[in-house]
């Protein structure tokens, strides 16, 4: 009998468990296939300030976009080789501090959030005066975000210019 009461003990224990699991699950966003609504709101302002910034050439609002950690990292367009924050924050310096007159738009702008992850995707054309000669171009660029209690900072970039 106490063993019968045992196993009666352990099974009714091991259903809490499991339905426990599932009602957390159901307490979750779903990060496939939510859309996060508020969150690609606040990711179109994101931009916008970046590419406002870019425009100002606010090398300090650039800088204070991305994760400073060693886990961000970034391909491109510059540059072939990986690239850290620092080099990434150089890199912008004295790229944008060597232009004028910059002028982008953000084209077919796609923005996905997983909660507190964003992959945001788009086509900048641009119109920019270096060395005294106008450029003009499009590019892709890829900007994945993560959340923080700053506000979303970009982790990783990549982009590559049409030739």
């Amino acid at each position: 009998m106490i063993r019968n009461l045992t196993m009666m003990l352990v099974l009714a224990c091991g259903a809490c468990l499991v339905l426990s699991c599932v009602a957390e699950d159901k307490d979750k966003p779903d990060v496939v296939n939510g859309t996060f609504p508020e969150a690609q709101a606040e990711l179109q302002v994101v931009l916008k300030e970046i590419y406002d910034d870019a425009m100002a050439v606010n090398i300090e609002g650039l800088k204070a976009i991305h994760l400073n950690s060693p886990k961000f990292t970034k391909f491109g367009p510059r540059s072939f080789e990986r690239q850290n924050v620092e080099q990434t924050n150089a890199s912008e310096a004295s790229f944008f501090s060597s232009i004028s007159d910059l002028k982008v738009e953000l084209k077919d702008v796609k923005i996905d959030v997983f909660d507190d992850v964003a992959v945001t995707t788009f086509y900048p054309t641009y119109s920019l005066k270096k060395d005294g000669e106008v450029v003009e171009g499009m590019s892709r660029q890829t900007l994945v975000f993560l959340r923080t209690s700053q506000g979303w900072r970009i982790i990783h970039e990549h982009g590559t210019t049409k030739k």
